[in-house]
């Protein structure tokens, strides 16, 4: 009976091994599920992150590049930004003091454009004040009207005396872009013997500046056309020069390379050596001018 009525112990233990045993083989399956679900939730949560970081970063480049594109669009560029000063008094001095007899050596070389005579037949010379005129149209963009401006300054220093001469550059999206010149458009110009009148039509970004004048636009006509140009599809173009309705000059005398690279400053200290190639070309271009500003003196007063 005491046997029957108490369990062997090894049952006991095997029933409770076997229970703990159930139990925990049982927990096992629930306890990856729980693992692997939570390794997923993480991994989805990991995913999420980096697809919302992915989709921060699109968006910020997006923003970025929206941004750039419409301060292009509404700003002016940087080229197109005028610029003009008042001449350093040194680069004025050196233009406007070049000596009569370096100019008189000086040779013009390879002539870009000529100056061109107007037959002696033709209109009665130009005179304002009672004075020979000198007439030059140009834009303060124009590399071509950049290299001639320097010429004819040191050119008309000869027969007078200049004040408030202003320094800028051609345009920076134009040929020989970014050439150092002088500037007329506040210049003022003293003579006994000649009037000059310049009329700037546009600043260095091509903003209109100075409208052209009546005289202006009667001279343009008249000898900015063939045969003072080559071609019906140049007339009109500047620089033009006109001297006394008997030399005009529609065009650069010289190559503007020859001024590549170099500034004002050092433009104007190279006027006084006879080797460089900028006195070459701008000193040599200005006697030029002198020779015909001296035909048409020489010829008013064979008239008076």
């Amino acid at each position: 009976m005491r046997g029957a009525a108490v369990a062997p112990a090894g049952a006991r233990e095997g029933k409770l091994v076997t229970s703990s045993r159930t139990h925990r083989i049982q927990g096992k399956p629930r306890a990856r599920e729980r693992i692997a679900a939570e390794r997923a939730a993480r991994q989805r949560a990991e995913a999420r992150r980096r697809l919302l970081l992915a989709i921060g970063a699109v968006t910020a480049v997006v923003a970025t590049v929206a941004t750039l594109v419409t301060i292009k669009l509404t700003a002016t560029p940087a080229h197109l930004v005028a610029s003009e000063s008042a001449a350093p008094a040194t680069v004025a001095r050196q233009v406007t003091t070049v000596p009569a007899d370096l100019l008189a050596q000086a040779s013009p070389g390879r002539v870009a454009t000529p100056l061109r005579q107007v037959p002696g037949a033709g209109l009665p010379p130009l005179t304002i004040d009672g004075k020979p005129a000198i007439v030059f149209v140009s834009e303060e963009s124009c590399p071509f009207c950049a290299a001639e401006r320097w010429s004819l300054a040191v050119a008309l220093s000869r027969f007078g005396s200049w004040s408030q001469l202003g320094v800028t550059r051609s345009a920076a999206t134009d040929v020989f872009p970014d050439t150092a010149t002088l500037s007329f458009r506040t210049a003022r110009y003293q003579s006994t013997r000649l009037t000059l009148r310049t009329t700037e039509l546009a600043d260095n970004a091509g903003h209109p500046l100075q409208a052209l004048t009546t005289l202006d636009r009667q001279l343009l006509g008249r000898y900015d056309v063939p045969p003072y140009v080559n071609s019906a599809d140049q007339s009109g173009a500047v620089p033009f020069l006109d001297i006394g309705n008997r030399y005009v000059l529609a065009g650069a005398q010289y190559d503007p390379q020859v001024l590549a690279g170099l500034s004002a400053a050092q433009i104007a200290a190279q006027l006084r050596n006879p080797s460089s190639p900028v006195a070459q070309a701008v000193d040599g271009s200005a006697q030029v001018i002198v020779a015909a500003i001296n035909q048409v003196l020489h010829d008013q007063a064979g008239r008076g």
